[in-house]
């Protein structure tokens, strides 16, 4: 996997994000690594928090935490088991976390003390692509506060969605790309909403057609068309003849604990990205490789994110493992009745953020 930025751009992109993310001097920094996290990145980091005055460290993990799985939802957590770790993370003003960190209890204290959290978690020519732009804070923040005011989302597509969900029981959280309050969690690269619908709020068709894309836990293009029935919250039926349907309908039985376990089947996260500097062609390119798809793919403007199974990191009781995230493109979304996207593309200005170029694809 080549990698065009020039290594000695790192320590440089890291003081720009450490900035953004309001460091300075005297600001406490704590790395958390594993064996396997990349040495130019902790190097770089270490560069960048000297240059503006910083107090950095490191805390490093014998055993590799997992690269993308949340560890609520099965990642695993191999600092529970390490006070003097999590005595360390308590005492920063910033962690620096180079996995997925998401549901982690010690995350989540050192929150309510109000640590904030950076994950870092894309390769160097995509940390530089999605640096945050000037006003996407401010457009997912009103998008963030849009969805937490709505009632209603209803997706339609040509393909045949027509989906509505209930929303205000649970949370719609952001990313903008870098942690500048007390308390956030954040993503380098993270441009994306979501909110999680009322646990038996969601009802109607959704419809994934070809050229659509799995990002978790797989990484494809869909083939073929999958028409999922929901109803009351649950995927009643996945229709399809293809490999996709068969391998969706595969990953959800395995994940039953017994026959009438639902929670694989519940839907969860809801939302789209804002970054226009996101690239469209990344798994075209790239394929599977995480480091080039995993913030870029959730971060494209008006694409709808689908996701199914756990609804824990939105308020919920839902920590099944079994997470499926599927952006599906040239959906209509509307909030209450009113069009916010339009066969894939924002229609409210508040949400649109201007691009660095209008180079919308890699190749």
């Amino acid at each position: 996997m080549t990698e065009e930025l020039n290594p000695a751009e790192l320590p440089f992109l890291f003081r720009e994000e450490l900035r953004l993310c309001r460091v300075t001097e005297g600001t406490q920094i704590v790395l958390v690594t594993d064996l396997n996290t990349r040495l130019d990145y902790i190097q770089a980091a270490f560069a960048a928090a000297d240059d503006l005055g910083a107090r950095i460290f490191e805390v490093k993990i014998s055993k590799p935490f997992h690269p993308v799985m949340i560890a609520s939802q099965g990642g695993g957590d191999t600092l529970a088991s390490l006070p003097g770790a999590i005595q360390a993370i308590n005492s920063a003003d910033l962690v620096l976390v180079f996995h997925t960190a998401l549901g982690s209890p010690w995350l989540q204290e050192a929150r309510r003390r109000g640590v904030r959290f950076l994950l870092i978690l894309d390769g160097p020519d995509e940390l530089k692509r999605l640096m945050s732009p000037p006003g996407l804070k401010e457009a997912l923040i009103y998008a963030r506060d849009l969805t937490r005011n709505t009632r209603e989302m209803h997706v339609t597509s040509d393909a045949g969605t027509d989906f509505r969900v209930r929303l205000g029981e649970l949370d719609t959280l952001c990313q903008y790309g870098y942690a500048d309050e007390p308390g956030v969690v954040d993503t380098w690269g993270g441009a994306h909403f979501s909110t999680w619908p009322d646990p038996d709020g969601s009802e109607g068709i959704v419809v994934l057609k070809p050229g659509d894309a799995w990002i978790l836990p797989y990484v494809r293009y869909f083939e073929g068309e999958v028409r999922l029935t929901v109803e009351k919250g649950y995927i009643r039926d996945v229709a399809g003849s293809g490999s996709d349907a068969r391998l969706m309908r595969q990953f959800f039985k395995a994940h039953q604990k017994s026959p009438d376990d639902l929670r694989p089947y519940a839907i969860a996260h809801l939302g789209w990205g804002l970054n226009p500097n996101s690239y469209l062609d990344q798994i075209a390119l790239h394929g599977a490789a995480t480091t080039k798809i995993i913030s870029h793919t959730r971060a494209w403007p008006g694409v709808f994110l689908f996701s199914t199974g756990p609804n824990d990191q939105g308020g919920g009781t839902n920590t099944t493992p079994a997470h499926l995230d599927l952006p599906m493109f040239d959906c209509s979304v509307a909030y209450d009745g009113k069009l916010v996207i339009d066969r894939g593309e924002v229609v409210d200005p508040r949400m649109i953020v201007q691009p660095a170029d209008e180079l919308r694809i890699a190749a």
